[in-house]
């Protein structure tokens, strides 16, 4: 049974285009790529710079993908987002949004000496003897710098599960943190939209349909004033992925049961939570995608490939809190006033009789509404000036 929490998120998350596979976010500040996030070097996972290996900043994502020669191909796009506003930890908030790929080629063999064959990913079946990733994410920080550490509480997925489908199943995560002044809520979500007849999520039959959603995991609680959210479609059938998280490590790996969809992409998202003293920059080692593919027809003809992205920094952008006091405007800061109060003392001393010194406006209605006759005095000169005033400071 879906618990309250998991109900109010997956009642929104149907509520939108469950076809979108784009990253929202409310409250939180999308990181300048090569200036607020910066790297060193992507390698292979032998640690060598090739030519096929390749990492840059498309604005302010992260492009990082490499390949082989028998066409199989491993991608990643990576956003980090900062919380502008969080539980107060002395700690800023950070989340990397990891969207990872891995896809056969088409030039594998028939046999060691004929190519052509299209590739495939591996799955643990009888003719892939022997379980390996077809996806795997790994991040490492070094905690021995007392500077940072990975949330392995919120990242998402925060525990091992799996799913057995025949068909494509939509999937949402969400991650959130809010402001003291929001009771300091902070939470992750992870659900299942759109899925298809027969599914079993963690071993549990879940009713099917087109409108159908089941929770996967969850906890805590979300802001929705700051939180980062993505959707996104899985492919493959029954896969399972095996989380290992710590302080300095977090790791997702991603195995295929049965190869009736071996030839298609696996593809996953990843939330990435990160820790960092307030206003220190956060230093992430290394920061891993692989995956493996059965290249021949026969095993062991397996090949792994990867790549990795060495000492990405992470720092806080330029943000200054908005301040709630008001700024005191005073009434007559235009010199309008002046003008007006040279024109007064001239009307005074045309009409000053023996009398005495009470002057009547004529037309003094068209001045000021509810000013027919007024007393020259302080009184009456705001009267007279807050009308203009007024106008003054729409026109700014």
């Amino acid at each position: 049974m879906i618990n309250f929490i998991s109900w109010l998120f997956l009642s929104t998350a149907v509520a939108e285009d469950i076809s979108s596979s784009e990253t929202s976010y409310t409250g939180a500040s999308i990181l300048q790529g090569d200036w607020e996030v910066q790297f060193d070097t992507v390698t292979n996972l032998d640690d060598e710079e090739v030519p096929d290996t390749y990492a840059f900043f498309e604005g302010n994502t992260l492009y990082v993908g490499n390949s082989d020669e028998n066409g199989n191909t491993v991608d990643g796009i990576i956003e980090f987002f900062w919380f502008q506003s969080s539980i107060d930890r002395g700690a800023d908030f950070y989340v990397a949004v990891i969207k990872a790929r891995t896809s056969p080629g088409d030039d594998c063999y028939w046999a060691p000496w004929l190519s052509g064959y299209d590739c495939h990913l591996w799955a643990d079946e009888y003719q892939d003897f022997g379980e390996y990733p077809v996806l795997s994410v790994e991040a490492f920080t070094d905690v021995s710098r007392e500077a940072g550490a990975f949330r392995w509480d919120w990242s998402v997925p925060f525990e091992n599960y799996g799913i057995d489908a025949y068909g494509q199943i939509s999937m949402s995560n969400q991650y959130g943190i809010g402001s003291t002044t929001q009771t300091g809520m902070e939470g992750a979500v992870m659900t299942a939209l759109n899925v298809p007849d027969g599914t079993n999520i963690n071993g549990i039959p879940v009713n099917g349909g087109a409108e159908a959603s089941a929770s996967i995991q969850s906890k805590g609680y979300i802001s929705t004033d700051y939180k980062v959210q993505t959707q996104y479609d899985v492919t493959l059938y029954e896969w399972d992925i095996f989380v290992d998280g710590r302080a300095n490590l977090m790791a997702w790996d991603m195995y295929l049961n049965l190869g009736a969809r071996d030839d298609q992409s696996a593809y996953h998202e990843y939330f990435l939570a990160i820790q960092v003293e307030e206003g220190q920059p956060f230093m992430l080692d290394e920061l891993n995608v692989l995956g493996n593919f059965d290249t021949g027809w026969w095993n062991p003809f397996r090949t792994e490939l990867g790549l990795s992205v060495k000492n990405i920094q992470i720092h806080q952008p330029e943000w200054e809190e908005m301040s709630e006091e008001v700024e005191e405007e005073t009434l007559f800061d235009t010199g309008i006033e002046e003008e007006i109060e040279e024109e007064i003392e001239e009307e005074i001393e045309e009409n000053n009789t023996d009398t005495g010194s009470q002057i009547q406006f004529e037309d003094s209605e068209k001045v000021v509404s509810g000013c027919s006759s007024i007393r020259f005095s302080q009184n009456s000169l705001l009267c007279v000036l807050f009308p203009v005033a007024l106008l003054t400071r729409r026109r700014r």
